[in-house]
């Protein structure tokens, strides 16, 4: 079970420093309807932690119990973010990451129904099943992510 003992872990072993209270599940955002329909039938989880110096995005494991890989799959230096916007989508938010050169969007599911969605089962802080990390943590996190669209 990837609990926030296990994110820090997981983050501390591969060399990063998290932040407390700051970790959320996200995916890739879909590029089009196809691509959505695709990822309600299919889709990678991730999650998304504060460091010290840089966002890290841990990939879920798709076997085994809602456990996080020992891998980064993409980290986001804190300098080189230009900009980011957080808006509302549906049952989700579209978090926009914008760079030099390109954009990074993602999606992070709403706290209210997460023990329901994705979000609730990859963030299970213990087995009573309620209580889970990305629902605590998500709008701490959303507005540290508006923050660092604010620099």
């Amino acid at each position: 079970m990837a609990n926030t003992k296990r994110i820090n872990q997981v983050l501390e072993g591969l060399g990063y420093e998290a932040k407390e209270g700051k970790s959320i599940v996200v995916s890739y955002a879909p590029v089009n309807l196809s691509d959505r329909l695709v990822k309600l039938l299919w889709n990678n989880f991730f999650s998304l932690s504060f460091c010290k110096d840089s966002i890290v995005l841990l990939p879920f494991s798709h076997t085994g119990w809602a456990d996080v890989k020992k891998e980064v799959a993409l980290e986001l230096p804190y300098d080189s973010i230009l900009g980011v916007q957080v808006t509302e989508a549906g049952l989700n938010y579209r978090i926009d990451i914008r760079f030099e050169d390109e954009v990074i969007s993602l999606m992070a599911q709403q706290a209210e129904l997460s023990a329901l969605r994705n979000s609730g089962v990859y963030s299970l802080e213990d087995w009573t099943f309620i209580n889970n990390w990305h629902a605590k943590n998500l709008q701490g996190t959303l507005e540290a992510l508006k923050e660092l669209g604010n620099k």
